[in-house]
């Protein structure tokens, strides 16, 4: 009688889900702390500063600093020429140009969008500066001024850098920054000298 060796039975093991879904979170975490992701979020912060830098340039063309369009802009908001995507935003825009505040709004806002910019280039303070654009850009699209379309593509890219905040400003001057920052306040706060304090008590 021939017998034949029996064939060793394959299991199939149960897919792990939390296996792969802890495998997933670690890919979608990577670019957010990971330091080699730092040259990625270099040109994402170089080209959002270029935005800001036009966005400036064009403003202080317009005459922001010396005039109010902002004012102007905010009356049309507030009486309904301009569309607004949500009602509510009508009111402030009145409340802003009632308060008189309009002319400090459209002198300081180049300044602003300059400062986000030079921030966002060098790497200093960018979390912060990301969260600052992503505030003017949603304030633009409220007031009906910016475009979802036109703003949207740069608010996802702001509040990507926000999530990304740990190497965000890896490639930068920001410890350079830090440094210097405390050279001046090592030199500018006088020494703690408990004998003249004793002294001056006296």
């Amino acid at each position: 009688m021939i017998t034949t060796p029996r064939q060793p039975t394959t299991t199939l093991r149960p897919l792990n889900i939390s296996s792969v879904l802890s495998r997933a979170a670690a890919v979608v975490r990577w670019p957010f702390t990971n330091r080699r992701a730092a040259p990625f979020w270099l040109l994402v912060r170089l080209y959002v500063a270029w935005v800001f830098v036009q966005m400036s340039v064009a403003k202080i063309g317009a005459g922001f600093l010396t005039s109010d369009p902002i004012g102007e802009m905010l009356k049309l908001v507030a009486n309904g020429t301009i569309p607004v995507p949500l009602e509510f935003y009508r009111g402030v825009a009145g409340t802003l140009v009632g308060m008189g505040v309009t002319p400090l709004i459209s002198h300081t806002m180049p300044l602003l969008e300059l400062a986000v910019a030079l921030s966002l280039a060098t790497g200093v303070l960018t979390p912060l500066a990301a969260a600052g654009a992503l505030l003017l850009n949603i304030n633009f699209v409220l007031s009906g001024i910016g475009l979802l379309a036109f703003d949207g593509p740069y608010m996802i890219a702001e509040i990507l850098m926000v999530l990304a905040y740990p190497v965000v400003g890896v490639i930068g001057f920001e410890k350079l920054a830090r440094r210097i920052l405390s050279t001046v306040v090592g030199t500018v706060r006088p020494a703690w000298q408990p004998g003249r304090l004793a002294l001056r008590r006296r």
